[in-house]
């Protein structure tokens, strides 16, 4: 080795030199890469409080970790991962960044009463959040709640009430029903909380909360939706019914209808004062009310004592007590004050099916013509005035998408002169467009066919030419010509 060392030159040493230590260099490399530990996802997609809990709580297990996805993600080796996240979900880490009735597990028994209660409020707060958290679409939530000092001999005039802030997830929102139900299960885990008093905010601080019936209708848990969605309610559920009525009637896309409803919000209390005779009149008598007091007077030496045997005046007062009846009614708001109908039908009708129509949808819908009650049918051919030479397509020719009239002499459409401009620019654009292709494949198609001479060919050509110019005329009458 030391003689083939030795033969070699300069530049074929240094090559086997740094070729030896690439060599080296990548099998450490190697080494590294296969020894190295495999680190797996502990958690994923965790908030900046749950993260920096977990991670403290690893450091104490002297367990490594490493994190990724901008601090969101904890990842373990691959051979710890499920031993510790056991450990870790068997201790009593906050998670979801706020802290559960876990912190009643190492309760201290020389706390005060003001520390329970603290406490106490803080791990349904915590509770709450979790459960709010674990909802599709919502990524963090915060739960506050405002309850009333009570005591013994005290009792606060105001009621207990909650807020609720939610974070959604990118594109997220929730729905009215979702709002609602978020509502009624942060008044259902805390006493005297009614779900009018749940107030539900966003990211963006937008109250989503809807107002609440009050009174009965408030324990009766009837939730009042403003007047517009009671209203946009109404009409989606009477337009549903006309719909399937005209599609099984005309076809699907062969007739609409819509439906416009005045409601009558307006919630009325009506109070009933009534008195009642009483039940146990004497036979043969009136029904009156019940004797409470009788009182008997006399008075002797009066101006009318002639009349009476001993001259003296008696005088008898009764009293009643009537029995009394209080009815109280409340109509509730919702009420249909008003309905108007308009449907349109693609095919032709005769007056005739036109008012079997109007029958059909009324009863369809519960037209009452005594509320004032207006319903319109119409066919397409009816509203669609025909242009000079334009026909109504036939309904079978025309689908859902197909536009109601089909032109067949555009001739005596009067153009307007702008877009009598626009299109003669668009011709001559075209036809110029036109002609410069024409005018380059022609020159591409000539030099293709006839190729170019070079210099010495030119020369020649040019030699031949005018050699031919100089030349005298041959005479017709040659031999060959005679022959």
């Amino acid at each position: 080795m030391l003689q083939t060392w030795r033969g070699l030159a300069g530049p074929a040493r240094v090559g086997i030199a740094v070729g030896s230590v690439l060599i080296v260099a990548l099998v450490a490399a190697l080494a590294l890469w296969a020894y190295r530990p495999d680190y797996q996802v502990l958690f994923a997609d965790m908030a900046g409080r749950d993260a920096a809990a977990m991670t403290a709580e690893l450091d104490k297990l002297k367990v490594p970790y490493q994190l990724a996805g901008d601090g969101t993600t904890i990842m373990v080796p691959a051979d710890v991962v499920y031993r510790t996240r056991l450990k870790l979900m068997g201790t009593d880490v906050p998670l979801h960044g706020a802290v559960g009735f876990e912190v009643f597990n190492n309760a201290d028994f020389g706390v005060t009463d003001f520390v329970q209660k603290v406490n106490y409020q803080r791990a349904i707060q915590g509770e709450l959040t979790r459960t709010i958290q674990s909802i599709d679409g919502v990524q963090s939530a915060r739960v506050h709640l405002a309850i009333p000092e009570q005591g013994l001999f005290r009792q606060s005039p105001s009621k207990p009430k909650a807020s609720v802030t939610v974070t959604m997830r990118q594109g997220g929102a929730l729905e009215p029903v979702q709002v609602l139900g978020i509502q009624r299960l942060v008044a259902a885990s805390v006493p005297d909380i009614a779900a009018a008093d749940v107030t539900l905010t966003d990211q963006q601080g937008v109250t989503l909360s809807r107002p609440v019936r009050v009174g009965a209708d408030a324990a009766a848990g009837t939730d009042l939706l403003p007047q517009l969605d009671i209203k946009r309610a109404t009409e989606d559920y009477l337009n549903r019914k006309l719909a399937q009525v005209l599609d099984k009637t005309f076809g699907p896309g062969e007739a609409i209808a819509s439906v416009d409803v005045v409601l009558d919000l307006d919630q009325v209390r009506i109070t009933t004062d009534e008195v009642l005779p009483s039940h146990k009149a004497i036979a043969g008598e009136t029904a009156t009310g019940v004797v409470v007091r009788e009182r008997h007077t006399t008075r002797e030496g009066a101006a009318d004592a002639a009349s009476s045997p001993a001259g003296a005046a008696s005088t008898e007062e009764t009293d009643y007590q009537a029995g009394k009846r209080v009815e109280q009614k409340v109509v509730a708001p919702g009420a249909i004050r008003r309905l108007t109908i308009a449907a349109v039908v693609r095919q032709p009708l005769s007056e005739v099916q036109q008012a079997q129509l109007r029958d059909v949808i009324g009863l369809a819908v519960g037209l009452d013509t005594s509320r004032g009650d207006a319903i319109v049918v119409s066919a397409l051919g009816s509203l669609v005035p025909a242009a000079s030479g334009a026909v109504i397509a036939p309904a079978a020719d025309m689908d859902a998408g197909a536009p109601a009239v089909r032109s067949a002499d555009v001739s005596g459409l009067e153009a307007t002169p702008v877009a009598v401009v626009m299109v003669v620019a668009l011709g001559l654009l075209v036809a110029m467009i036109a002609v410069v292709a024409y005018r380059r494949r022609a020159a591409a198609r000539r030099r293709h066919l006839a190729p170019r001479l070079s210099s010495a060919e030119r020369a020649r050509m040019t030699a031949d030419v005018l050699r031919w110019i100089d030349a005298p005329a041959v005479s017709a009458e040659t031999p060959a010509g005679r022959a």
